[in-house]
């Protein structure tokens, strides 16, 4: 169990989101610890609210909630020669513009950056509807 601050928009049980990073803004902030207690680029999802509400002067309304979350795994489409358990690889970015693909989400809107570093956990059968050389994977 993970205890962190979220916003209003996010103050409830099912809610997904990635951290990206600390903001430069929080560093005087007294609750600091508690909001950047996650991984950097790891998703997570809200699984119960805690109800406790807090002052913070970066989000909106001025106001963050204690919520319990848990670390997601992120599916993403990636290059099939690369899709290897384990591995370590440079993601590229598919330039592609169906976004009413069914792995839209977990292809061109993913919010990986090209030429980031990413470890692949596991591979799914899952193949891209287009005939790109895609697979579904699970990074860290």
């Amino acid at each position: 169990m993970i205890i962190t601050l979220v916003p209003k928009y996010l103050n409830k049980e099912g809610s997904t989101f990635q951290f990206i990073s600390p903001l430069k803004e929080c560093s005087t902030c007294n609750l600091r610890n508690v909001c950047y207690n996650l991984n950097v680029n790891s998703y997570y999802k809200v699984t119960k609210i805690r109800g406790k509400e807090h002052n913070c002067f970066i989000h909106e309304g001025n106001k963050v909630y204690t919520v319990e979350v848990q670390e997601e795994k992120k599916p993403i489409m990636i290059q099939r020669k690369m899709a290897k358990e384990g591995a370590i690889i440079t993601y590229k970015h598919t330039k592609c513009d169906y976004y009413e693909c069914p792995f839209a989400d977990e292809c061109i809107l993913n919010l990986v950056k090209d030429e980031s570093k990413i470890k692949v956990l596991s591979v799914r059968a899952n193949k891209c509807p287009r005939g790109y050389d895609l697979v579904e994977a699970d990074i860290e």
